[in-house]
């Protein structure tokens, strides 16, 4: 389609729609009024490429051209904010939760006070009992326990590194 073609079909549009928008048209019997499309559907019409006469028809003759009116438009701006709507009922109550994750081990706690001494046990008695002497360390390092005089006191007693004597029942 050329420039001049385009041209002629715009202004023969544009005529046609303020023509017929006006009700200055001549009245035929054998057309019908125009469908009302709703806003944003197309409307298919043919225009006769001789006289320039719109009809509204799904299928056009040999001697028309077929075009589409309507159609989504462009988007228009971002309207303004509205006001804030009243607050809601209060909701159903949901269900309970599952169980938590167990949490972090918390410090240690303070001592507690000192309590009250016990009474006197019975006295011992090493009647009954026998004499063990454990020796240790024996063989290890070159004889560390050559009775260089080493000695470990063990309850108050003095007794020499690498053996011990206990009582055993």
């Amino acid at each position: 389609m050329t420039k001049t073609e385009s041209t002629k079909i715009s202004i023969a549009l544009f005529a046609g729609i303020l023509i017929g928008s006006l009700g200055l048209g001549m009245a035929n019997a054998e057309e019908t009024p125009l469908p009302i499309a709703p806003q944003g559907d197309l409307l298919k019409v043919c225009i006769d490429k001789k006289s320039g006469i719109i009809r509204s028809s799904t299928s056009c003759k040999k001697t028309e051209k077929p075009y589409v009116l309507g159609g989504p438009g462009v988007q228009g701006i971002q309207g303004v904010k509205g006001d804030v709507g009243p607050q809601g009922a209060q909701g159903i109550k949901g269900d309970i939760g599952s169980q938590g994750l167990t949490g972090p081990l918390g410090l240690q706690g303070s001592p507690g006070p000192v309590g009250p001494t016990g009474p006197a046990g019975p006295a011992g008695s090493l009647s009954g009992l026998r004499t063990v002497t454990l020796d240790y360390l024996t063989g290890y390092y070159y004889n560390w326990c050559n009775g260089s005089g080493r000695t470990i006191t063990l309850s108050g007693t003095l007794v020499p590194a690498c053996s011990v004597r206990v009582y055993a029942p």
